[in-house]
Formats: C-alpha cells, sequence, structure tokens
C-alpha cells in the first residue's frame, strides 16, 4: 500500500496544476498593439457622417463601418470584424495634412487604450478636414481611447537682412515693386528661384552690371503678382518648408476687381534645398 503521504503530496500538486491552468498569467501593461492603415481612396466610397472632433470612433462590425461610408460604386477593402476593429479618427487643422503617421498605440489597462498620431502639415492659410483610418486586432466594445494628437509644422524661412547698398539700388531700379517695371522675366503671378550667378545673367534682361551674390550661401527670389487697384501692395514675404517650399506673400490695400497692373518683389533668402516649390497669397484687403 502506498504511503498515504505521498498520495496527498501527488493530490496537492494536482490541483497546484489546475490553479494554474485556470488563472492565466497577467498581462503587463502598456502593451504594444500593431495597426495597419485602411483607406478608401482607391475604391468609388468614401468617408461620410465624420464627426471633425478629434475623438477615436471604434468600430466593431459592418453595421458601425455603414454608418459612416458614402456608396458611388465598386466595393471596399474587406474587413474581418471577428477578428479585428476599425478605429476611425477624424478633425480640422490650420494647413494642408501631407502626412499622417501613426507613433504607436498601446494598451494601458484592460480596457484603456492610448493612441499617439503626428499630422505632417504643408502651409496653408486656412483650416481644412482630415481623416484616418487604421485596423488593429479586436477591441472590446467598452474600450475606451484617448488620442494624442501632434503637429509637425513647416519651418519659417525669413529673407536676409540686406544692408548692400549696391544690391539694393539695384533692385530698386530693375525690379521696382511700385513702378511695374522688372528687367527679369517671371511670367505673371509666380517667380523664380536663382541659385547661381549663370541663372542670375540668363533671368536678367537689361544692361546694368549684376551685383556680386553668394550664391553658396544664399538663393535669390524674384517674381510678380497681378493687382486689382493701384493703393495694393505687397507687404511681407517669408518661406514655409518641410516636403516642400511655399514663398508666402501678403498682399494688402484698398480695391478689388479685375487686375489693373503688376507687383514686383524680391528676396534673399539662405541658401535655399532643391524641394517642389510653391506661391501662397495671403489678402488684407479693406
Amino acid at each position: 500500500m502506498k504511503n498515504p503521504l505521498l498520495k496527498f503530496a501527488a493530490f496537492l500538486l494536482i490541483l497546484a496544476g489546475v490553479a494554474t491552468t485556470c488563472n492565466p498569467p497577467e498581462i503587463e501593461y502598456p502593451k504594444e498593439i500593431s495597426v495597419t492603415e485602411y483607406a478608401l481612396n482607391s475604391t468609388l466610397y468614401q468617408w461620410a457622417n465624420l464627426p471633425y472632433d478629434e475623438k477615436v470612433i471604434v468600430i466593431n462590425n459592418e453595421e458601425e463601418f455603414n454608418n459612416y461610408i458614402f456608396c458611388t460604386g465598386s466595393s471596399y477593402p474587406v474587413v474581418d470584424f471577428s477578428k479585428h476593429s476599425i478605429l476611425l479618427i477624424s478633425g480640422y487643422v490650420n494647413g494642408i495634412v501631407a502626412e499622417k503617421n501613426v507613433q504607436d498605440f498601446k494598451q494601458v489597462s484592460s480596457t484603456k487604450y492610448i493612441l499617439n498620431v503626428e499630422l505632417g502639415l504643408n502651409y496653408k492659410d486656412n483650416t481644412d478636414p482630415w481623416n484616418m483610418a487604421i485596423i488593429v486586432e479586436k477591441l472590446n466594445d467598452d474600450s475606451r481611447i484617448k488620442l494624442n494628437l501632434s503637429l509637425k509644422t513647416p519651418k519659417i524661412i525669413q529673407p536676409v537682412e540686406i544692408t548692400d547698398f549696391k544690391i539694393l539700388s539695384f533692385f530698386e531700379t530693375a525690379h521696382h515693386p511700385l513702378w511695374g517695371i522688372s528687367c527679369f522675366v517671371t511670367g505673371k503671378d509666380t517667380c523664380i528661384l536663382i541659385n547661381s550667378i549663370s541663372e542670375f545673367q540668363q533671368a536678367y534682361v537689361c544692361i546694368a552690371k549684376l551685383p556680386e551674390i553668394d550664391f553658396d550661401k544664399f538663393t535669390l527670389v524674384i517674381g510678380e503678382k497681378s493687382v486689382a487697384s493701384e493703393s495694393i501692395l505687397l507687404t511681407e514675404q517669408k518661406i514655409a518648408e518641410n516636403n516642400n517650399l511655399t514663398l508666402l506673400i501678403t498682399v494688402y490695400g484698398v480695391g478689388h476687381g479685375l487686375a489693373s497692373g503688376l507687383r514686383h518683389y524680391w528676396g534673399i533668402y539662405p541658401k535655399l534645398p532643391n524641394k517642389p516649390f510653391y506661391i501662397e497669397y495671403k489678402y488684407l484687403y479693406q
């Protein structure tokens, strides 16, 4: 006959095994969760009924999903809602959203999550809507998600202050902002970037001697803008830089209607990188 003590010890080991099986190890928080971007861009469906309130909507089934799409034909990428959820976010920003990046998505408790999103902005002088959808592993209906939104805004580059009399005198006569005189052919409502002495010579159509500009360190910007009144001035210029360059020109004055003339402008900037270049006009008419 087996020793009763041995039998009892074996019984305790069995109970310990059962307890371990019934109580899985606790989840350690925070827990990183992978995400995949979900887009309707390649379909004829569009997002609809978005609140634009910078809050995260958790979509867990087809019926909920259909509340936020508008169908114009074709089909949308299928999501297996038995295994996944869609997180839908929308809001407004002052600018154009050029990039949308999920920095991370973490579970911090059994029902709480934190979603960190960064928006890369191109310059635009008014607010625009944006939206983003991502697919994650299936979440419970009572899940609560906090959104941390960060903005990567453009770098502002100011023109350098010019004290050299020869440069100031040259542009006052060759490219006068008020008289409508220009020795440079730029095209109406546009400008050119000059990064070398040869480009400077090719752009100049008059006969005066060109001033010395160190194009290893600087970029020359020359342009013209059609205006509707003689009282309208171009009062400020600067460049916004991110994945492109945007020249920001402030147009100030009294008057409106058809263009009656041109205003010319120029500026010397620290050497600009080789990026796509655009112009934005900010109108301050009275």
